[in-house]
Protein backbone atom coordinates (compact mmCIF):
# COMPACT_ATOMS: atom_id res chain seq x y z
CA UNK A 1 0.00 0.00 0.00
CA UNK A 2 1.27 3.51 -0.83
CA UNK A 3 2.27 5.55 2.19
CA UNK A 4 1.31 8.87 0.61
CA UNK A 5 -2.17 8.18 -0.68
CA UNK A 6 -4.79 10.19 1.18
CA UNK A 7 -2.14 12.49 2.74
CA UNK A 8 -1.38 14.64 -0.31
CA UNK A 9 -2.73 18.18 -0.51
CA UNK A 10 -6.19 18.16 -2.06
CA UNK A 11 -5.75 21.55 -3.71
CA UNK A 12 -3.21 20.15 -6.17
CA UNK A 13 -3.37 16.34 -6.15
CA UNK A 14 -0.25 14.57 -7.36
CA UNK A 15 -0.77 11.36 -9.30
CA UNK A 16 1.90 8.95 -10.43
CA UNK A 17 1.94 8.43 -14.19
CA UNK A 18 3.88 5.83 -16.08
CA UNK A 19 6.98 7.63 -17.24
CA UNK A 20 6.90 10.44 -14.64
CA UNK A 21 4.80 12.76 -12.41
CA UNK A 22 2.34 15.34 -13.60
CA UNK A 23 0.01 17.77 -11.89
CA UNK A 24 -3.73 17.94 -12.50
CA UNK A 25 -4.50 21.42 -13.81
CA UNK A 26 -7.44 23.44 -12.62
CA UNK A 27 -9.08 26.56 -13.94
CA UNK A 28 -8.29 29.95 -12.62
CA UNK A 29 -10.52 32.08 -10.45
CA UNK A 30 -12.03 28.98 -8.77
CA UNK A 31 -11.39 26.78 -5.78
CA UNK A 32 -8.70 24.15 -6.18
CA UNK A 33 -10.02 20.96 -7.77
CA UNK A 34 -11.46 18.45 -5.30
CA UNK A 35 -10.97 20.88 -2.39
CA UNK A 36 -14.25 19.60 -0.95
CA UNK A 37 -12.73 16.10 -0.69
CA UNK A 38 -10.19 17.19 1.92
CA UNK A 39 -12.41 16.82 5.02
CA UNK A 40 -11.03 17.57 8.47
CA UNK A 41 -11.24 14.74 11.02
CA UNK A 42 -12.93 15.32 14.33
CA UNK A 43 -11.61 14.08 17.63
CA UNK A 44 -14.38 11.49 17.77
CA UNK A 45 -13.19 9.74 14.59
CA UNK A 46 -11.41 6.48 15.43
CA UNK A 47 -7.96 5.71 13.90
CA UNK A 48 -9.24 2.97 11.58
CA UNK A 49 -12.09 5.11 10.19
CA UNK A 50 -9.65 8.00 9.85
CA UNK A 51 -7.27 5.86 7.76
CA UNK A 52 -10.06 4.53 5.51
CA UNK A 53 -11.50 8.05 4.99
CA UNK A 54 -8.06 9.45 4.12
CA UNK A 55 -7.61 6.70 1.50
CA UNK A 56 -11.02 7.49 -0.03
CA UNK A 57 -10.12 11.20 -0.11
CA UNK A 58 -7.01 10.27 -2.15
CA UNK A 59 -9.11 8.35 -4.68
CA UNK A 60 -11.41 11.29 -5.44
CA UNK A 61 -9.02 13.19 -7.80
CA UNK A 62 -8.69 10.05 -9.95
CA UNK A 63 -12.33 10.23 -10.98
CA UNK A 64 -13.17 11.70 -14.40
CA UNK A 65 -16.49 13.46 -14.14
CA UNK A 66 -18.37 14.53 -17.30
CA UNK A 67 -20.91 17.23 -16.43
CA UNK A 68 -24.47 16.82 -17.61
CA UNK A 69 -24.78 18.10 -21.16
CA UNK A 70 -20.99 18.17 -21.55
CA UNK A 71 -18.77 16.13 -23.82
CA UNK A 72 -15.48 16.27 -21.91
CA UNK A 73 -14.51 15.55 -18.27
CA UNK A 74 -14.20 18.53 -15.99
CA UNK A 75 -11.15 19.06 -13.86
CA UNK A 76 -13.11 20.63 -11.01
CA UNK A 77 -16.28 18.55 -10.38
CA UNK A 78 -18.57 19.22 -7.48
CA UNK A 79 -19.15 16.86 -4.57
CA UNK A 80 -22.70 16.23 -5.83
CA UNK A 81 -21.43 15.20 -9.31
CA UNK A 82 -18.97 12.76 -7.77
CA UNK A 83 -21.72 11.36 -5.52
CA UNK A 84 -23.94 10.77 -8.57
CA UNK A 85 -21.08 8.95 -10.30
CA UNK A 86 -20.63 6.70 -7.23
CA UNK A 87 -24.40 6.12 -6.87
CA UNK A 88 -24.39 7.73 -3.40
CA UNK A 89 -26.21 10.67 -1.91
CA UNK A 90 -24.04 13.71 -1.35
CA UNK A 91 -24.43 13.69 2.46
CA UNK A 92 -23.40 10.01 2.63
CA UNK A 93 -20.29 10.76 0.56
CA UNK A 94 -19.41 13.71 2.81
CA UNK A 95 -19.77 11.63 5.99
CA UNK A 96 -17.69 8.80 4.50
CA UNK A 97 -14.87 11.20 3.53
CA UNK A 98 -14.91 12.87 6.98
CA UNK A 99 -14.84 9.52 8.80
CA UNK A 100 -18.02 10.30 10.72
CA UNK A 101 -19.76 7.25 9.28
CA UNK A 102 -18.33 3.93 8.11
CA UNK A 103 -19.58 3.45 4.51
CA UNK A 104 -20.97 0.16 3.27
CA UNK A 105 -18.46 -2.37 1.97
CA UNK A 106 -20.12 -2.27 -1.46
CA UNK A 107 -19.85 1.54 -1.57
CA UNK A 108 -16.11 1.26 -0.95
CA UNK A 109 -15.82 -1.31 -3.77
CA UNK A 110 -17.72 0.97 -6.19
CA UNK A 111 -15.47 3.86 -5.15
CA UNK A 112 -12.37 1.78 -5.99
CA UNK A 113 -13.77 0.37 -9.24
CA UNK A 114 -14.67 3.80 -10.64
CA UNK A 115 -11.40 5.44 -9.54
CA UNK A 116 -9.20 2.59 -10.83
CA UNK A 117 -11.07 2.54 -14.20
CA UNK A 118 -10.58 6.29 -14.68
CA UNK A 119 -6.93 6.04 -13.58
CA UNK A 120 -6.32 3.22 -16.09
CA UNK A 121 -7.69 5.39 -18.92
CA UNK A 122 -5.05 7.98 -18.07
CA UNK A 123 -2.39 5.34 -17.42
CA UNK A 124 -2.11 6.29 -13.72
CA UNK A 125 -1.23 3.88 -10.92
CA UNK A 126 -3.41 4.50 -7.89
CA UNK A 127 -1.10 2.83 -5.36
CA UNK A 128 -3.84 0.96 -3.46
CA UNK A 129 -5.61 -2.34 -4.09
CA UNK A 130 -9.14 -3.50 -3.43
CA UNK A 131 -7.72 -5.91 -0.87
CA UNK A 132 -6.14 -2.98 0.97
CA UNK A 133 -9.51 -1.23 1.09
CA UNK A 134 -11.22 -4.44 2.30
CA UNK A 135 -8.71 -4.72 5.11
CA UNK A 136 -9.13 -1.06 6.10
CA UNK A 137 -12.91 -1.42 6.05
CA UNK A 138 -12.79 -4.62 8.12
CA UNK A 139 -10.48 -2.96 10.64
CA UNK A 140 -12.76 0.05 10.92
CA UNK A 141 -15.81 -2.21 11.25
CA UNK A 142 -14.15 -4.23 14.03
CA UNK A 143 -13.17 -1.03 15.77
CA UNK A 144 -16.69 0.30 15.48
CA UNK A 145 -18.09 -2.97 16.83
CA UNK A 146 -15.73 -2.70 19.79
CA UNK A 147 -16.84 0.86 20.38
CA UNK A 148 -20.46 -0.22 20.15
CA UNK A 149 -19.88 -3.12 22.54
CA UNK A 150 -18.05 -0.82 24.93
CA UNK A 151 -20.85 1.72 24.75
CA UNK A 152 -23.42 -1.01 25.26
CA UNK A 153 -21.47 -2.32 28.24
CA UNK A 154 -21.31 1.19 29.68
CA UNK A 155 -25.02 1.70 29.09
CA UNK A 156 -25.78 -1.69 30.61
CA UNK A 157 -23.73 -0.93 33.71
CA UNK A 158 -25.42 2.46 34.01
CA UNK A 159 -28.84 0.85 33.64
CA UNK A 160 -27.92 -1.80 36.26
CA UNK A 161 -26.80 0.94 38.62
CA UNK A 162 -30.06 2.83 38.12
CA UNK A 163 -31.99 -0.41 38.63
CA UNK A 164 -30.19 -1.08 41.92
CA UNK A 165 -30.90 2.46 43.04
CA UNK A 166 -34.56 2.04 42.05
CA UNK A 167 -34.76 -1.24 44.02
CA UNK A 168 -33.23 0.42 47.09
CA UNK A 169 -35.67 3.30 46.79
CA UNK A 170 -38.53 0.83 46.33
CA UNK A 171 -37.52 -1.02 49.51
CA UNK A 172 -37.37 2.25 51.40
CA UNK A 173 -40.79 3.23 50.09
CA UNK A 174 -42.15 -0.20 50.99
CA UNK A 175 -40.80 0.14 54.54
CA UNK A 176 -42.24 3.63 54.83
CA UNK A 177 -45.58 2.34 53.53
CA UNK A 178 -45.62 -0.47 56.10
CA UNK A 179 -44.90 2.01 58.89
CA UNK A 180 -47.62 4.36 57.66
CA UNK A 181 -50.05 1.44 57.32
CA UNK A 182 -49.33 0.31 60.87
CA UNK A 183 -49.71 3.86 62.13
CA UNK A 184 -52.96 4.21 60.18
CA UNK A 185 -54.36 1.03 61.72
CA UNK A 186 -53.40 2.21 65.20
CA UNK A 187 -55.03 5.58 64.59
CA UNK A 188 -58.12 3.85 63.24
CA UNK A 189 -58.37 1.71 66.38
CA UNK A 190 -57.90 4.75 68.58
CA UNK A 191 -60.55 6.60 66.58
CA UNK A 192 -62.94 3.68 66.98
CA UNK A 193 -62.35 3.59 70.74
CA UNK A 194 -62.82 7.32 71.02
CA UNK A 195 -65.99 7.07 68.95
CA UNK A 196 -67.37 4.40 71.30
CA UNK A 197 -66.38 6.52 74.30
CA UNK A 198 -68.07 9.54 72.73
CA UNK A 199 -71.27 7.55 72.18
CA UNK A 200 -71.22 6.39 75.81
CA UNK A 201 -70.67 9.95 76.98
CA UNK A 202 -73.52 11.16 74.81
CA UNK A 203 -75.81 8.52 76.31
CA UNK A 204 -74.75 9.51 79.83
CA UNK A 205 -75.25 13.17 78.97
CA UNK A 206 -78.72 12.41 77.67
CA UNK A 207 -79.62 10.57 80.87
CA UNK A 208 -78.21 13.36 83.01
CA UNK A 209 -80.18 15.93 81.05
CA UNK A 210 -83.39 13.97 81.61
CA UNK A 211 -82.62 13.63 85.31
CA UNK A 212 -81.80 17.33 85.59
CA UNK A 213 -85.06 18.20 83.84
CA UNK A 214 -86.95 15.91 86.19
CA UNK A 215 -85.30 17.47 89.23
CA UNK A 216 -86.07 20.96 87.96
CA UNK A 217 -89.68 19.94 87.44
CA UNK A 218 -89.91 18.49 90.95
CA UNK A 219 -88.39 21.62 92.46
CA UNK A 220 -90.81 23.76 90.48
CA UNK A 221 -93.76 21.67 91.67
CA UNK A 222 -92.61 21.83 95.28
CA UNK A 223 -92.10 25.58 95.09
CA UNK A 224 -95.47 26.12 93.46
CA UNK A 225 -97.37 23.83 95.88
CA UNK A 226 -95.83 24.95 99.22
CA UNK A 227 -98.33 27.14 101.19
CA UNK A 228 -97.19 30.19 103.07
CA UNK A 229 -96.61 29.31 106.69
CA UNK A 230 -97.54 31.91 109.32
CA UNK A 231 -95.86 32.08 112.71
CA UNK A 232 -99.17 31.28 114.49
CA UNK A 233 -99.98 28.27 112.35
CA UNK A 234 -99.83 24.97 114.12
CA UNK A 235 -96.99 22.69 113.27
CA UNK A 236 -98.22 19.72 111.27
CA UNK A 237 -96.17 16.64 111.93
CA UNK A 238 -95.70 14.10 109.13
CA UNK A 239 -97.60 10.89 109.31
CA UNK A 240 -95.68 8.29 111.26
CA UNK A 241 -94.24 5.44 109.17
CA UNK A 242 -93.44 2.46 111.35
CA UNK A 243 -90.22 0.71 110.56
CA UNK A 244 -90.00 -3.04 110.41
CA UNK A 245 -87.02 -5.11 111.32
CA UNK A 246 -84.66 -5.31 108.40
CA UNK A 247 -85.80 -2.07 106.71
CA UNK A 248 -83.01 0.10 105.38
CA UNK A 249 -83.18 3.87 105.42
CA UNK A 250 -82.91 5.82 102.22
CA UNK A 251 -79.20 6.53 102.22
CA UNK A 252 -76.71 7.18 99.44
CA UNK A 253 -75.94 3.47 99.44
CA UNK A 254 -79.62 2.66 98.83
CA UNK A 255 -79.77 5.21 96.01
CA UNK A 256 -76.68 3.69 94.38
CA UNK A 257 -78.16 0.20 94.64
CA UNK A 258 -81.39 1.32 92.98
CA UNK A 259 -79.44 2.97 90.19
CA UNK A 260 -77.44 -0.23 89.59
CA UNK A 261 -80.56 -2.36 89.36
CA UNK A 262 -82.22 0.14 87.02
CA UNK A 263 -79.13 0.23 84.79
CA UNK A 264 -78.91 -3.56 84.69
CA UNK A 265 -82.61 -3.97 83.91
CA UNK A 266 -82.40 -1.43 81.08
CA UNK A 267 -79.30 -3.16 79.70
CA UNK A 268 -80.98 -6.58 79.73
CA UNK A 269 -84.15 -5.17 78.18
CA UNK A 270 -82.39 -3.15 75.47
CA UNK A 271 -80.01 -6.03 74.73
CA UNK A 272 -82.90 -8.21 73.62
CA UNK A 273 -82.54 -10.69 76.49
CA UNK A 274 -85.30 -13.14 77.32
CA UNK A 275 -88.21 -11.66 79.27
CA UNK A 276 -87.69 -14.30 81.97
CA UNK A 277 -84.27 -12.86 82.81
CA UNK A 278 -85.65 -9.36 83.21
CA UNK A 279 -88.63 -10.55 85.24
CA UNK A 280 -86.35 -12.64 87.47
CA UNK A 281 -84.25 -9.56 88.18
CA UNK A 282 -87.34 -7.50 89.01
CA UNK A 283 -88.81 -10.25 91.22
CA UNK A 284 -85.52 -10.54 93.12
CA UNK A 285 -85.48 -6.77 93.52
CA UNK A 286 -88.99 -6.67 95.02
CA UNK A 287 -87.96 -9.33 97.54
CA UNK A 288 -84.75 -7.60 98.65
CA UNK A 289 -85.58 -3.87 98.42
CA UNK A 290 -87.38 -1.71 100.94
CA UNK A 291 -90.39 0.40 99.94
CA UNK A 292 -88.17 3.48 99.68
CA UNK A 293 -85.70 1.68 97.41
CA UNK A 294 -88.48 0.21 95.30
CA UNK A 295 -90.05 3.65 94.88
CA UNK A 296 -86.69 5.09 93.83
CA UNK A 297 -86.22 2.25 91.32
CA UNK A 298 -89.63 2.96 89.80
CA UNK A 299 -88.76 6.68 89.48
CA UNK A 300 -85.42 5.90 87.83
CA UNK A 301 -86.97 3.48 85.32
CA UNK A 302 -89.67 6.04 84.54
CA UNK A 303 -87.02 8.71 83.90
CA UNK A 304 -85.26 6.27 81.51
CA UNK A 305 -88.51 5.92 79.57
CA UNK A 306 -88.88 2.23 80.44
CA UNK A 307 -92.66 2.19 80.92
CA UNK A 308 -92.89 -1.54 80.16
CA UNK A 309 -90.39 -2.39 82.89
CA UNK A 310 -92.21 -0.07 85.34
CA UNK A 311 -95.52 -1.78 84.58
CA UNK A 312 -94.01 -5.25 85.11
CA UNK A 313 -92.30 -4.16 88.34
CA UNK A 314 -95.51 -2.68 89.81
CA UNK A 315 -97.48 -5.77 88.81
CA UNK A 316 -94.99 -8.13 90.51
CA UNK A 317 -94.77 -5.93 93.60
CA UNK A 318 -98.56 -5.59 93.97
CA UNK A 319 -99.05 -9.30 93.44
CA UNK A 320 -96.34 -10.64 95.79
CA UNK A 321 -96.10 -8.04 98.56
CA UNK A 322 -98.51 -7.71 101.49
CA UNK A 323 -100.90 -4.79 101.61
CA UNK A 324 -98.83 -2.97 104.26
CA UNK A 325 -95.70 -3.00 102.07
CA UNK A 326 -97.75 -1.92 99.07
CA UNK A 327 -99.20 1.06 100.93
CA UNK A 328 -95.77 2.12 102.21
CA UNK A 329 -94.34 1.89 98.69
CA UNK A 330 -97.25 3.88 97.28
CA UNK A 331 -96.61 6.53 99.93
CA UNK A 332 -92.91 6.66 98.94
CA UNK A 333 -93.95 7.07 95.31
CA UNK A 334 -96.15 10.02 96.27
CA UNK A 335 -93.29 11.58 98.21
CA UNK A 336 -90.99 11.05 95.19
CA UNK A 337 -93.36 12.98 92.95
CA UNK A 338 -94.69 9.92 91.10
CA UNK A 339 -98.46 9.86 91.83
CA UNK A 340 -99.19 8.08 88.55
CA UNK A 341 -96.94 5.19 89.53
CA UNK A 342 -98.50 5.09 93.02
CA UNK A 343 -101.95 4.86 91.45
CA UNK A 344 -100.78 2.15 89.07
CA UNK A 345 -99.33 0.16 92.00
CA UNK A 346 -102.59 0.31 93.93
CA UNK A 347 -104.59 -0.71 90.85
CA UNK A 348 -102.24 -3.63 90.25
CA UNK A 349 -102.64 -4.74 93.85
CA UNK A 350 -106.42 -4.49 93.61
CA UNK A 351 -106.45 -6.60 90.46
CA UNK A 352 -104.19 -9.18 92.09
CA UNK A 353 -106.47 -9.36 95.22
CA UNK A 354 -109.71 -9.59 93.28
CA UNK A 355 -111.16 -13.09 93.55
CA UNK A 356 -111.47 -15.04 90.33
CA UNK A 357 -114.99 -15.56 89.14
CA UNK A 358 -115.93 -19.09 88.16
CA UNK A 359 -118.11 -19.53 85.16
Amino acid sequence: MSKNIGNKPADRPICQKRGGLRSVPYSRNSRPPYAWAKKPFGSDVSPARRELAATLQGLCPLLLIVPKGGDAPTHNPTQGEVADRLKMCESALSRALSGKVLPQRRSVEIFFEEASADAARRDIEIGVTLTDLHQLHAKAAAEQSGETASQLSTDLESAASRLRAAKDENEQLRGAYEELHTEHEELRKQTSLKTDSLRALKRKHKVLRRKAASLRERVSLLEAGSPAVSPDAPVVAPLPVPRQAGDRQRTELDTSAARNVARRAVTLYDGGRQADEVLALLRHTTDAYSPAETALLVVLLTQEGQEDLVRDLLHIYGRDKPDREVLRTALELLRSGAPTSAEALLLATTEARRPHQTP
